[in-house]
């Protein structure tokens, strides 16, 4: 067994425990640790897999922006002792059908909307994007939005604290 495949199987055993912990934890906290875990050995294996813009992107994207947004509706949620009294598992159970059913119907409708029934058999695109073109468009031509983009979440993010501190009591 050489470097590269102990390496390859800590990533999936760090991958996997994250998941695991996130699923299965007691606390909430613990468990948005276990998904940042797990989203971490997620961008290690695309790393892995010799894919460093997919790497990046998942590590900006889903550990950076999502787990904050996760952290923030958590600090906005209250203690446990202060939320509204769950649903049954008749309603969890209904919510979940009825979402279910909808999300199937809008996917269906989405496929047959794409996908004509007779259409010819073609091979991939020719298509070749790569991280340079990619940031040579966002730096170059999309400055403006990209930088707007970035107050927008910081902006949000000293909402978020604002609201948590004043909701506490502390100013």
């Amino acid at each position: 067994m050489n470097l590269s495949e102990i390496i390859f199987l800590f990533v999936v055993l760090a991958t996997m425990a994250g998941g695991a912990t996130a699923v299965l934890a007691g606390s909430i906290i613990y468990a948005m640790v276990g998904l940042i875990t797990a989203m971490l050995g997620v961008a290690g294996l695309y790393i892995y897999l010799n894919s460093s813009f997919l790497a990046m992107m998942q590590m900006l994207i889903y550990v950076g922006a999502i787990t904050v947004l996760i952290a923030f509706a958590i600090m906005l949620a209250g203690p446990l002792y202060q939320r509204p009294k769950e649903w049954t598992t008749l309603g969890k159970f209904g919510a979940a059908l009825v979402t279910g059913l909808i999300t199937l119907l809008v996917f269906l409708r989405f496929v047959k909307a794409t996908f004509p029934r007779n259409f010819p058999q073609i091979g991939a695109p020719d298509f070749h994007l790569g991280a340079k073109e990619i940031g040579r468009v966002l730096l170059n031509d999309l400055l403006l939005p990209f930088e707007l983009i970035s107050l927008l979440v910081v902006v949000g993010i000293l909402g978020a604290i604002m609201l948590a501190l004043f909701s506490r009591g502390k100013r």
